[in-house]
């Protein structure tokens, strides 16, 4: 494990895993040194009619045992700058304590009737009143502006959207517990306001934070870490693909649940009776698939190879949609038993054909079938696109494990991809609107980046410096067929609601 420019004792002193650190430094220079972009090059697109999604009822047979085993997983980290963009040269004005400007702002924005909009208490108050402002008023206010945006109302008559999405959690089926991942420093203030909700008493609640294990280091673009004033290594969140490094901890509180169900916290679907049915057939689905799984990786570890091959087939005949038959020769010439047991690794979970290939050719197919099987199940939904989605949408993409499928993220797309596959609805038929059932991992290592190879090159401007850092994304992570055994099934629209603007709140 090597580390240039710094050493091991300062990286554990600032709560860094020094594994992950070690691979963001190498890519990092690696990438610099060959001028390389982070881009994937795309193939084609995942479609219903190419099999690469499925219908939003893909399986004929359902399980019938009751629908239990989720954790709701909450990412809240986030800030609520982007969400509160149209009250920006308000909070300048704010900060300059400019009493002028704050009035003239207030009045800007009465006349786009913004006290229509889902307002925290104190800038309502001040909206509506127009007193001058005092230092301590205005510092007040801007702590609203800057609280996360979990803790702000979904609606203008509404809760706040954690609250919302604990509301929602109460009264849908299948849910053992709740997580939600806070700030750094918030998780107490989360886990008080959930405590005082008329929904407490619903669900179990965990509130974690996105804190040092989760970040990186800034480098500069020698490649080197980038130090303040002092010394010091300077800390930057490593993007909330890093957010798997918290499954373990999740296993362990609630070692009963089999998956998570992970949604955006402003994704405000509310509970009518056909969201909650459609959110359950997606669950269900998904719950049923992964005990077929599950039992065809028993049945091979205990070396039952007959066995694992029944089960595979009768698998493979659940679906009703499946990606066509590989044309290699090695695919072709398979015998039973090992036939069903790779068909449905590939043409159902979209593992990729020379990834497969070579699994086999290094270890065999007995020791290959059992590490691929013992991936993580992963459904990652998919929403028709209306026409005029632009998002991240899975995608073939080509690499050195052959074709691998990825729910993509856009910084991971060429402008030429951009342009000829994702703004082109007849293309990009389905985006990624965060709605995930993800199977907890048993295996701490399911998700090492090591395994993993899927990342962006950060490139920022801090105080004065062109500093880099190494940042993922969870549903490419989650949604990638080298790391986890991935479908892409559709899920109707009316499962999403993103409140992205202010003016989404509206009531």
């Amino acid at each position: 494990m090597n580390l240039e420019g710094m050493n091991k004792d300062e990286l554990l002193e600032a709560g860094l895993d020094i594994h992950d650190i070690s691979i963001h430094q190498q890519r990092i220079q690696e990438c610099l040194a060959e001028k390389a972009e982070t881009f994937l090059p795309i193939q084609d697109t995942c479609r219903l009619d190419n099999q690469g999604i499925l219908p939003q009822r893909f399986l004929r047979h359902l399980s019938e045992e009751s629908l239990d085993g989720f954790v709701a997983f909450v990412p809240a980290a986030g800030a609520a700058s982007r969400y509160f963009q149209p009250l920006q040269e308000l909070r300048k004005a704010l900060s300059e304590l400019d009493n002028t400007r704050i009035q003239e702002e207030r009045q800007r924005l009465l006349a786009q009737d913004v006290l229509r909009w889902p307002l925290p208490p104190l800038l309502r108050s001040f909206l509506l009143k127009g007193s001058e402002l005092s230092a301590a008023a205005a510092q007040a206010l801007m702590g609203e502006l800057d609280l996360p945006k979990a803790l702000l109302p979904c609606s203008s008559q509404g809760p706040s959207f954690l609250l919302q999405k604990q509301a929602e959690h109460s009264r849908l089926a299948g849910l053992t517990a709740q997580v939600f991942i806070a700030p750094l420093g918030q998780s107490g203030r989360f886990a008080q306001e959930l405590r005082e909700s008329r929904d407490s008493e619903t669900l179990p609640s965990v509130c974690l934070e996105q804190g040092a294990q989760l970040s990186t280091l800034r480098f500069l673009r020698n490649g080197q870490p980038y130090r303040d004033r002092q010394g010091a290594l300077s800390l930057v969140p490593a993007g909330h693909g890093m957010l798997v490094k918290l499954f373990p901890d999740i296993h362990r509180q609630f070692p009963q649940a089999h998956s998570l169900l992970i949604r955006n916290i402003d994704n405000v679907n509310g509970w009518q009776p056909e969201i909650l049915a459609a959110s359950e057939t997606f669950m269900r689905q998904h719950m049923t698939l992964l005990g077929a799984i599950q039992r065809i990786r028993r049945a091979l570890h205990d070396d039952d190879i007959v066995e694992a091959s029944r089960l595979a087939r009768e698998t493979l005949a659940d679906f009703v949609s499946l990606k066509p038959a590989p044309l290699e020769a090695w695919f072709r010439e398979l015998p039973e038993p090992w036939q069903p047991l790779w068909a449905l690794l590939i043409r159902a979970l979209h593992c990729p054909v020379v990834f497969a290939e070579s699994q086999r050719a290094s270890v065999g197919d007995s020791k290959a079938l059992r590490k691929l099987y013992d991936r993580p199940v992963n459904s990652v939904g998919q929403v028709p696109n209306s026409g005029k989605d632009v998002g991240g949408t899975p995608v073939s993409i080509a690499t050195r494990e052959g074709l691998v499928s990825l729910c993509l993220e856009l910084p991971h797309a060429s402008p030429s991809d951009r342009q000829r596959y994702l703004e082109d609805p007849k293309l990009a038929t389905h985006f990624n609107p965060v709605f995930v059932a993800a199977e907890i991992p048993r295996q701490a290592h399911a998700y090492d980046l090591a395994h993993c190879p899927f990342w962006i090159l950060a490139q920022k401007n801090f105080h004065g410096d062109a500093v880099v850092y190494h940042e993922t994304v969870l549903y490419e992570v989650l949604g990638n067929s080298i790391t986890a055994n991935v479908i892409f099934p559709e899920i109707p629209r009316l499962l999403f609601y993103p409140h992205k603007s202010l003016q989404d709140g509206c009531s």
